[in-house]
């Protein structure tokens, strides 16, 4: 009986190249916001240093001194993403892309009756990711152990992704006294994310038999929330503390759909002796979507050292953990019946987060008047839960963050200047199983380790007068 167990490792590389494309939508401290915090690495959350606390601390707002009208910002980013060791070859895969990283617009609306009373605006991206990439692999190996040799080994893959995730938010502040202030920002969120993988894959073995395998997954949603965060901040002078929660999202409306065309011949599937063709499709749309929020606990503090002849340092600490949130649904699919065998098979299209601890450190060296230093180093764990089946996200590297940086003064302009950069790795196995057919029955592709990489270089540029 011929026993092929077809290890095409085409369908490794378009499914988890093509999920790669998800970017970082299981982290959560990818991301920072105003020149000054970007520096600090987002480690303000206990010294708001301008309308940028906005995010970081609604409660600091209320206690800054004379805050900016209007806030706006922008950074650039260069990611670049790897994969090796792909079907057991030194084949290597690489995308990146230079562009503008999300940022934020953020204001003040001034009454003269507030006194100690702030309303605050702001506008920012926590996610995003457009993505179009179209590649080709020609290769050769010894895939199919029942033939002599190696096979000629052909991929074609396309994928389109775009993800945006902004937040629209107004903020009320309070100052109770000049050491605690406190504020609340109601956030409304909008999450519009779609994507297409398309691949097509054939072994040609030395006597001529071909294998081909069709494999196109589609989606698209849109979900609408509300979520609050909730800060409080503490200055006594040289310490500064501060504390926020941000609670979960509250869903308000979301719909999407669903597609699968997963095509296979060639390939004795079920170990019979004869090659067999399937095929497996839907499409299904008006489906229900649902992509919640988590819990998150926030702090941070900084501590001003003693000012000497070469200026003052300020040191700053956050960390900030996030509640996981079990496995759902983000398009609520139907069950459907394959074209070729009649059987029940489900296009799944899940999530499933763990909870998250991150920290980091920042530094602020006040030169003078006109020129001032900055550093900060942070971590950006990835939320997706080990083990998980779930299929939105496949991005388990965890990120460290480092950035450094000045603003200095020219007469009546400030300058900022910053070079940062981002890595991560992670190495799995993975097995290229089509659907979730069942366990008699298996389009079994390669399990072998897989080499993740990432890493990305930050660039700001920015001046105020």
């Amino acid at each position: 009986m011929r026993r092929i167990c077809l290890l095409l490792f085409v369908a490794i590389i378009t499914i988890i190249f093509c999920q790669q494309g998800l970017a970082q939508d299981s982290h959560y401290w990818t991301y920072q916001y105003g020149t000054r915090a970007f520096l600090l690495g987002g480690m303000v959350i206990g010294s708001v240093l301008d309308i940028s606390g906005i995010y970081y601390n609604p409660g600091g707002l209320s206690l800054l001194k004379d805050p900016e009208t209007l806030l706006a910002s922008k950074v650039y980013h260069w990611p670049h993403y790897s994969l090796e060791n792909l079907g057991g070859t030194d084949k290597k895969l690489t995308s990146s892309k230079l562009d503008s990283a999300p940022g934020i617009v953020a204001g003040l609306i001034k009454f003269p009756w507030l006194k100690d009373h702030r309303i605050g605006y702001s506008i920012l991206t926590r996610q995003s990711v457009d993505i179009r990439l179209t590649g080709t692999v020609i290769t050769s190996g010894d895939v199919i152990p029942d033939y002599p040799g190696d096979e000629s080994i052909v991929a074609d893959f396309q994928l389109i992704e775009y993800l945006t995730e902004p937040w629209w938010g107004l903020t009320w502040a309070y100052k109770f006294n000049d050491t605690v202030g406190i504020g609340i920002s109601n956030y409304f969120t909008f999450r519009s994310h779609r994507a297409n993988f398309q691949s097509i894959g054939q072994v040609l073995t030395p006597d001529g038999d071909l294998t081909m395998l069709i494999d196109a997954i589609s989606y698209d949603y849109q979900n609408y929330r509300l979520l609050w965060k909730v800060g409080c901040a503490l200055d006594f002078d040289r310490f500064h503390l501060g504390l926020t929660v941000t609670t979960p999202s509250i869903e308000l409306y979301g719909k999407g759909s669903a597609g699968i065309n997963k095509t296979i011949t060639g390939q004795d599937i079920d170990v019979d002796g004869t090659r067999d063709s399937y095929v497996i499709a839907d499409h299904q749309d008006g489906l229900d979507s649902n992509f919640p929020t988590p819990l998150a606990l926030g702090v941070g503090a900084t501590y001003t050292l003693a000012i000497t002849r070469l200026g003052s340092v300020n040191l700053y600490a956050s960390a900030e953990w996030y509640a996981g949130i079990d496995k759902f649904d983000v398009i609520k699919t139907e069950e459907f019946v394959g074209q070729s065998d009649g059987k029940t098979y489900r296009n799944e299209i899940t999530h499933e987060l763990d909870d998250v601890f991150n920290f980091g450190l920042g530094i602020e060296h006040i030169l003078n008047e006109n020129i001032t230093f900055y550093g900060s180093i942070r971590t950006d764990f990835s939320a997706r839960k080990p083990g998980s089946d779930t299929t939105l996200s496949v991005t388990d590297w965890d990120i460290y963050h480092i950035m450094t940086g000045t603003t200095f003064r020219i007469k009546n302009t400030e300058w900022t200047l910053g070079l940062g950069y981002s890595w991560g790795k992670s190495e799995k196995k993975r097995n290229a199983d089509i659907v979730n057919p069942d366990s008699d029955r298996q389009f079994v592709g390669l399990i072998e380790n897989v080499n993740f990489g990432y890493n990305s270089v930050n660039i700001l540029f920015g001046f105020s007068f």
